[in-house]
């Protein structure tokens, strides 16, 4: 029987949801065997954990949340050793929960699982609504490529930020191609997602300042009711910056967060430049073909495009993924990329959706000329199927890559993730400490987020994420151009005789030594003894001494890959 005709576009409504309904149900059922390989098993009981700076955060709000205020060390000053207030403001409801500690992470990572989901229905909209024509609606291959990308969804389920800076990225480019190319008066929704990108880090404002650029350079502040309405939302972004900052003073006494003190103060700037470049061409060349492919065909319509408004839609994306790779660049990189196969570090990662809308940009044209070929039909949907699939095996680094094996196991979570195995070590070391000198104290720890959160210590940070004086300072090791390489951001600072002549910490738990740092002289020569295979050292008053009756001798430096921060 013939469909009535008014009941075609429900049929293909329908029909148009249910691949990406399947979609979002894969990237659920992945995310949840994630999460469960992310779980730590500790003495009979599971842990629900989170990269290193997340329970860096979450520390921040259970501390706040028990009445400490927002400080890390639970004594002295509070200072501001995070880079994300809107992330961290958003687990202080989730510590006020009637949840054990261990759970607590497994609401955050549902949260970002959440926000994982948001991005692909976003940036499936966004590219039927700016980047398909009417012969070649394809939308598939972005949403498929953002929903299965690693390293985003690696970091999101991590519990990092990086889900939220995609979504806001990807809700901003819509807000702003509505205001181009349709005309509407979106001018204050754009600067409150501006404002909320900048509030969760400051070095968003570069993804807010492109958008802006871009819709001023575009027209889209023609008529005078859209422009006032675009300044008043302008000034709302000043007034909610201007107000952090003003509690960033009042608060923690500084002008910026102490770890850009940490990171780039006192650090030369050709260093950085330097492992920048290194660090984002690594990763640039994991996604050579892809982002070969990608340019030449953007460069192409932008050059010799007979669709001028289609070439002015794509610069916008364009330049959203370039402007925080030039960012990657200047700050050096992240700590992570060195000795730790993650692909794609955090400063870049949620910005890597916008290479998949415009190859998806790139599919729709070349489908739309092939659909006015006499016989379109199988071809056409070939060529989609084939192009999706060899960009996905380059994307995840599953074909013309070194490591993939590697990436496949990881795609696959065929074993514990990134970060997982050395948070279990730490556990088991903070395990020990409790054993030894109970369940209060003072603790000055490399690894800062997981001790400080599970546990009840004063705490020390043994470089300087948590110290004013130490983030201040130059290098502890010389940094030159010969020897950029050896530049760990925000491992770099310590002082390891200025931190146990000030704080005398009951215990201090190394884990790991950064580059050529080796604290043991001066630990023993502060009176610690090193506690055996524990990387743990002792106040003289508790040492606990071998059988023999001396000192054990303390292990080898080891590599920061085994537990940085």
């Amino acid at each position: 029987m013939k469909q009535p005709a008014k009941d075609r576009p429900v049929a293909a409504a329908s029909r148009g949801r249910a691949p990406l309904l399947a979609l979002l149900a894969g990237l659920t059922a992945w995310s949840g065997w994630f999460i469960v390989r992310t779980t730590l098993g500790i003495a009979g009981r599971r842990y629900f954990c989170l990269f290193e700076d997340a329970m860096i955060s979450m520390t921040y709000a259970r501390n706040l949340v028990e009445g400490h205020g927002l400080n890390w060390a639970r004594a002295g000053a509070p200072v501001e050793g995070f880079t994300h207030p809107l992330w961290m403001a958003l687990m202080v409801p989730v510590n006020l929960l009637p949840l054990e500690l261990r759970f607590r992470s497994l609401v955050v990572q549902l949260l970002s699982l959440a926000l994982l989901l948001l991005d692909v229905v976003l940036v499936r909209r966004l590219v039927l609504a700016y980047f398909s024509t009417e012969r070649a609606r394809h939308w598939l291959p972005a949403a498929l490529l953002t929903a299965c990308y690693y390293p985003l969804n690696y970091w999101a389920l991590m519990g990092m930020e990086s889900a939220l800076q995609a979504v806001l990225t990807v809700a901003s480019s819509l807000a702003a191609m509505a205001m181009v190319c349709r005309g509407e008066d979106r001018g204050r929704t754009l600067w409150l997602l501006g404002a909320a990108a900048c509030l969760l880090r400051l070095d968003m404002v570069l993804m807010v300042a492109v958008v802006q650029l871009w819709v001023i350079a575009g027209g889209g502040l023609r008529g005078g009711r859209r422009r006032a309405h675009w300044l008043q939302g302008a000034a709302i972004f000043a007034a909610l910056n201007a107000g952090y900052f003003a509690f960033r003073w009042f608060y923690f006494h500084d002008l910026l967060p102490n770890t850009y003190y940490l990171k780039l103060y006192r650090i030369p700037l050709g260093v950085r430049l330097l492992r920048g470049v290194k660090v984002l061409g690594d990763a640039a060349a994991d996604h050579l073909l892809l982002l070969v492919a990608v340019g030449v065909g953007v460069a192409v319509l932008v050059r010799h495009g007979r669709d001028r408004p289609l070439a002015r839609r794509l610069l916008l994306p364009a330049a959203l993924l370039l402007a925080p790779a030039a960012y990657c660049v200047y700050v050096g990189g992240d700590a992570w990329e060195m000795d730790v196969n993650v692909r794609a570090d955090r400063f870049v990662v949620y910005a890597v959706p916008q290479l998949f809308i415009l190859f998806n940009a790139l599919i729709n044209q070349v489908s739309d000329r092939m659909a006015r070929a006499p016989s379109p039909g199988e071809g056409r949907r070939g060529f989609v199927a084939v192009a999706t699939a060899l960009a996905l095996v380059v994307a995840d680094g599953l074909w013309l890559s070194a490591n993939g094996a590697e990436n496949f196991n990881e795609l696959v979570v065929g074993s514990p993730p990134m970060m997982v195995v050395p948070m279990f070590e730490v556990m088991e070391k903070l395990g020990k400490v409790e054993a030894l000198i109970g369940p209060t104290g003072t603790l000055a720890t490399g690894p800062a987020g997981v001790t400080a959160y599970f546990s009840d210590y004063r705490m020390v940070d043994l470089y300087g994420y948590n110290e004013r004086r130490i983030a201040r300072e130059p290098p502890a090791l010389p940094l030159g151009l010969d020897n950029f390489e050896t530049m760990l951001p925000g491992h770099i600072k310590f002082d390891w005789p200025y931190i146990v002549a000030r704080y005398r910490p009951d215990a201090i738990l190394v884990h790991f030594v950064v580059g050529g740092g080796d604290p043991a002289a001066v630990f023993a020569a502060a009176g610690y003894r090193y506690v055996p295979d524990g990387t743990i050292w002792l106040r003289g008053d508790r040492a606990v001494r071998s059988r023999g009756g001396r000192p054990a001798e303390p292990p080898a430096r080891t590599s920061p890959a085994s537990g940085r921060r």
